[in-house]
């Protein structure tokens, strides 16, 4: 469990049920006030997602850079490869969703809960975060390069190749990450909150030799 609040996505609870062709409206290139159950999405550009929830509904390789999302839940889907660069989240969840090799770099995401998720090679460079929570999902190889963080925590994580590279982990708690090794920039290090076990990890990394008791 994490301190961090994150508002919850505000979605009617009675929404309407659709599949993704008809819920996709190609006007706008928008989904609004809908559940999506299962089906292939399809775009090649710019979307809007307001107050949708998808359920099992497949997002593979989907590209849709500069997008919207807004009050949006996605629950077991699988987003591998999909493009949402460049973007903004606002009030989003993802559930027990496959995010490996998703690309969220250059975007801004504010209030965004990612819960049992799998993130291999996940990108989140030159993003901003801000009150953003990690738990129970599976990062390795991700990279937050030159990231802005605030009130983001990653509880219990599997962190191992993750690259922090020129991102300040100031206020950052990784106490209950599981890794044994990950990039970081020395100098954005301070103010990182971290267990003695992966203190001495992190020296070693630095070439320091540290004698055991």
């Amino acid at each position: 469990m994490t301190d961090i609040e994150v508002r919850a996505p505000k979605i009617n609870k009675l929404l309407p049920e659709s599949g993704w062709e008809e819920a996709f409206d190609e006007e706008d290139a928008s989904v609004r006030a809908v559940c999506v159950e299962g089906g292939q999405a399809t775009s090649d550009g710019r979307v809007i997602f307001d107050g949708v929830l998808f359920r099992k509904t497949d997002f593979r390789g989907f590209r849709a850079p500069a997008s919207e999302l807004l009050d949006v839940v996605f629950e077991g889907c699988d987003l591998s490869n999909a493009d949402f660069s460049r973007s903004s989240l606002h009030r989003c969840e993802f559930r027990g969703t496959k995010l490996t090799g998703a690309i969220f770099s250059e975007s801004m995401l504010r209030d965004v809960k990612f819960s049992d998720c799998g993130g291999r090679y996940s990108s989140f460079n030159f993003s901003k975060l801000r009150q953003v929570v990690f738990e129970g999902c599976e990062l390795e190889s991700a990279d937050f390069v030159d990231c802005s963080m605030k009130g983001v925590a990653f509880g219990r994580n599997r962190l191992d190749d993750i690259s922090f590279l020129d991102t300040s982990l100031d206020g950052i708690d990784l106490t209950k990450a599981e890794f044994s090794r990950i990039t970081v920039t020395p100098s954005k290090l301070p103010g990182c909150k971290v267990t003695r076990e992966q203190a001495i990890g992190f020296a070693r990394t630095f070439g320091l030799v540290v004698e055991e008791d």
